[in-house]
């Protein structure tokens, strides 16, 4: 007995055993059903809509090569941790605060109130990505000349910079100073 059951595109034949089910008869017969499927790609109307209307020209690779993204990167998160030092050991506020930085990796523990910044280089992809408690997970491309002389880190997606991120969420949790990142390199 063949029974087909006609849906789209694919096909998918799935074998029954009637002693599987105790409410048949007890003779044995076996049952082939065939089961059809559309896939996503062939649904009619499926559109893809862009959330920005901005027009981004930062549409190329990363620029740099592997040396210069070695030293770029690690003159970014040198600077980036003593910035970060300096400004944690300046308060007394932040209880349970602290930082790290080891291979490529720089930690900043803002205590249980405002979380932990991750900051890491990946070789790979040659970009820096950024876990903020407060705007999740972001990578960021350098952006600038082929020497890697002037530039900054750019998240494509909503063109801002990896120091003007952490200047605008950093800001409210060190009321009493005046940050200022624009100052490390390649910042801007």
């Amino acid at each position: 007995m063949f029974r087909g059951i006609h849906f789209r595109r694919s096909w998918r034949y799935i074998y029954i055993n009637s002693k599987n089910f105790t409410k048949l008869p007890q003779r044995s017969y076996n049952v082939y059903t065939q089961l059809r499927h559309t896939p996503l790609t062939a649904l009619r109307n499926h559109y893809r809509y862009l959330s920005t209307d901005k027009f981004v020209e930062h549409i190329v690779d990363s620029v740099l090569d592997q040396s210069t993204y070695e030293k770029v990167c690690a003159t970014t998160l040198d600077a980036l941790n003593e910035y970060m030092e300096r400004l944690v050991e300046t308060v007394d506020y932040l209880p349970g605060s602290d930082i790290g930085y080891s291979d490529g990796v720089l930690t900043v523990n803002l205590g249980p109130k405002h979380g932990v910044y991750v900051i890491n280089r990946q070789t790979p992809n040659r970009q820096i990505w950024l876990s903020s408690p407060f705007s999740g997970p972001k990578r960021y491309d350098f952006v600038g000349p082929k020497t890697g002389e002037k530039g900054k880190w750019l998240y494509r997606h909503d063109d801002e910079t990896l120091h003007d991120l952490l200047q605008q969420e950093l800001q409210p949790i060190f009321k009493d100073q005046k940050l200022d990142f624009s100052e490390l390199p390649y910042s801007s």
